[in-house]
């Protein structure tokens, strides 16, 4: 049934044929294209967003995450001279010619800058041909990541919380909030492929390893049609495929957990391969108000990459596979043990051809599971799963003009299983039965031949959708675009529709939450569908400075919630409701030789409507601001220092307490006269805020040699003067607990 709803709706040997055709009507134009690919001299690792320059004709572009770029519609010439730079790595210069209709073809190899204070990014140079369509995206690299301050050790998704409009949990918890949205509309990725829960230690820190990351993309907002299943943003991670030149071994240890990883060349390829398993929960004491938590976690990741010209010229084959796991067993019976854990698989075959066209196919499979044994505790058990299976095609056709045309398609098999007990304690599977498919076709085209205007215009289209409730077609339009009003000063926009069909069963009042369960929106409600609006500028002053303002409107509608009013065992424990946040995002960003310092400025207002209530969820900040300064010192030392600030976020006020008569067990005669328990009493949901939260973070990094072993050494402070800043009241006890202390930490890393 899939393969024909794929062939009526779209014929891929059409498009491609249409395209040839119209990129023949250029043929009599005397002019040629420039491809290429930039890497590391070293390890033959991509190097994502570089810069590609051709000075004479004053035009170049950059790199994408897969270190290739394409110029177009250059003419014909004897000798052009192409200046590729990097962060962190000497300029290089290509010379290279342009033959008629025809792709040149070069590799481009950048070595490593010996001078230790060349560390900040050029962001100052517009160059023409560049994707200036871009908004709502950040972008980290893995050198980005190391340098910031680390809570415990590196981390990818606590560094995407010092972007603007990203909203922190809180010191326990790397999960956050993006522009207003909870959690689970977040979409996470790795080499496009999805992982549910990518947390550690109940949520502390991600269990994605960032010595496996060769670059981050986050997209915030507005993001364009090739994206599906989540309101809010996509977090997309590309690992690293291996040094191509030489085998190496790396091992480090830290407070909490010791890793190891190897790489190296394989015939026509590469491998990499890393583990990571903890070794203390002490340090975790101090994250989570000195309770002995017994936390055990482990993660694995695994990738393998071929090309051979002789089997296949100009392809790209990888297989990667990622597992992680979490135990909490407490050996106590009197308290919950928690476990839960991912695994995925891929394979991705990428091809470019003679012609300009570029396609990729996945396959790929990710499960997800996760339980809360209650044991004697008294909590309600919770056990869920999710399986996911996913294939999917993405085509590229550039045309002489630098317009872009892209199509593809996805077909995903998603089955959630989701078992809460009742109050008579029964068992009840509230996920949907069966495997639930969704197959998805998206189009897009991207004006980029016009000097001062470009715009991305597409849209997807839902043939089938996982929740079948209504109508299982959507339709989801995307735009954006940039106007440069001069050469420094452009104004970008952006619009999109997107619809989410699997969600969280989750508890806003949770202070710490041990995982999110995963279910498919059921038949009763319909998914969950925002609308986004993004307007903004964008300033570079040609050197050092980039300002960057945006301001952003997002609504979402049949937004799932907990059915607080649920009775009856036969009552919906979901609701349809609602969701709104606008506010505005301000980034400046000042790159010099030795330092680089970046603040950013967010003011946003978020309201829910659940049961009826309206009312401001926790993670709702008025005011944040994020200031981050980085620099070499001396022959290999570096420093770095962040200062958060949030404005108070909404709480729930306890006003008393009242006896609550109990019943331990419905069934038993006996407990019919029940006990009487002391229960609080509380004001209106979240009309009361927090103090505002602040905190200052300092690292210093060291490298050196010893032999043939180089040294990495790193020290952090987190939260230097020792702000108390709170973080709940104990409803039991009305005690306040506050965050973290003052708290040093340490990382030793040796390369072989």
């Amino acid at each position: 049934m899939i393969i024909p709803l794929i062939k009526k709706s779209i014929s891929i040997k059409t498009v491609i044929l249409l395209l040839i055709i119209f990129s023949s009507v250029s043929i009599a134009q005397q002019t040629g294209k420039l491809r290429g690919i930039v890497t590391d001299s070293l390890s033959g690792e991509v190097l994502a967003y570089a810069n590609v320059y051709i000075k004479s004709l004053g035009i170049g572009t950059s790199t994408d995450s897969r270190g290739y770029f394409l110029i177009s519609s250059l003419p014909i010439s004897e000798e052009y001279v192409a200046e590729i730079s990097y962060l962190g790595y000497e300029k290089e210069t290509v010379y290279f010619k342009i033959s008629n209709n025809k792709i040149t073809h070069i590799d481009i190899a950048l070595s490593p800058s010996e001078l230790e204070l060349q560390m900040v990014e050029k962001t100052g140079e517009r160059v023409y041909g560049e994707n200036v369509t871009e908004i709502g995206i950040q972008k980290l690299s893995a050198r980005k990541i190391e340098a910031l301050p680390k809570g415990v050790e590196p981390d990818i998704f606590r560094a995407l919380q010092y972007l603007p409009g990203i909203q922190s949990s809180s010191d326990v918890s790397a999960r956050f909030h993006v522009r207003g949205g909870a959690s689970n509309q977040n979409q996470f990725l790795l080499d496009e492929i999805s992982i549910y829960n990518p947390f550690h230690a109940l949520g502390l820190f991600g269990s994605i390893d960032p010595e496996v990351i060769n670059n981050v993309e986050l997209h915030i907002g507005g993001f364009s049609a090739e994206h599906a299943g989540r309101l809010s943003s996509v977090i997309k991670m590309i690992s690293k495929d291996g040094n191509k030149h030489k085998y190496q071994g790396l091992a480090s240890t830290s407070l909490m957990s010791f890793k190891g990883l190897a790489q190296g060349p394989l015939p026509h390829g590469s491998f990499i391969i890393s583990g990571r398993k903890s070794h203390s929960n002490k340090i975790l004491n101090t994250f989570l108000d000195k309770k002995d938590i017994p936390i055990d976690f482990y993660d694995v990741f695994a990738k393998i990459n071929y090309s051979n010209k002789n089997f296949l010229p100009n392809a790209k084959f990888s297989l990667l596979v990622f597992a992680s796991g979490d135990n909490i067993l407490n050996n106590n019976p009197l308290i919950p043990d928690v476990k839960w854990n991912n695994s995925a698989i891929g394979l991705t075959w990428f091809q470019f051809t003679e012609i300009p066209l570029f396609y990729s196919i996945q396959v790929s499979a990710s499960e997800f599971n996760g339980e809360l044994i209650p044991n004697k505790s008294g909590v309600k058990s919770v056990r869920n799963k999710v399986v996911d299976y996913t294939a999917k095609l993405d085509v590229s056709y550039v045309f002489d003009n630098k317009d872009e045309i892209q199509f593809g398609t996805k077909i995903k098999e998603v089955q959630t299983d989701l078992f809460l007990q009742n109050p008579v304690g029964d068992t009840k599977n509230i996920g949907p039965e069966g495997a639930h498919a969704n197959i998805g076709i998206y189009l897009k085209y991207k004006f980029l031949s016009y000097a001062k205007f470009n715009a991305d215009i597409g849209s997807r289209l839902n043939l089938v959708g996982l929740s079948r409730s209504g109508s299982s077609k959507f339709f989801e339009p995307r735009l954006s675009f940039s106007y440069n009003i001069s050469d420094h000063l452009s104004f970008k926009g952006a619009f999109g529709v997107y619809i989410q069909e699997i969600t969280t069963l989750s508890d806003e009042d949770e202070v710490i939450t041990y995982f999110e369960p995963w279910f498919i929106t059921p038949r009763y409600i319909e998914p969950a569908r925002a609308t986004h609006y993004i307007s903004g500028f964008e300033w570079k002053d040609g050197k050092n400075i980039s300002v960057n303002v945006e301001g952003y409107l997002k609504t979402v509608k049949n937004l799932p919630g907990l059915n607080e009013k649920k009775i009856f065992l036969l009552d919906n424990e979901l609701v349809s409701g609602s969701s709104e946040a606008y506010g505005i995002d301000f980034l400046f960003k000042y790159n010099h030789n030795f330092f680089n310092f970046s603040t950013s400025y967010s003011h946003g207002y978020v309201t829910k409507n659940i049961n009826n209530l309206v009312y401001h969820p926790r993670y709702d900040v008025r005011n944040s601001i994020k200031s981050i300064l980085e620099f070499s010192i001396y022959k290999g030392w570096k420093a770095s220092t962040t200062w958060v600030y949030y404005s108070g976020v909404p709480f729930t006020l306890l006003t008393g307490y009242y006896d609550k008569l109990h019943f331990d067990d419905p069934n038993d005669k006996f407990s019919l006269f029940g006990s009487q328990v002391v229960s609080p009493i509380l004001g209106s949901r979240n009309v009361s805020r927090l103090p505002n939260y602040h905190r200052l973070d300092v690292s210093v990094t060291k490298s050196f040699k010893l032999s043939f072993m180089k040294f990495y050494l790193s020290f952090s402070i987190i939260n230097l003067y020792d702000r108390a800043n709170i973080f709940y009241f104990n409803r039991d006890s009305g005690e306040r607990v506050n965050m973290l202390p003052i708290l040093p930490t340490a990382v030793i890393k040796v390369e072989l």
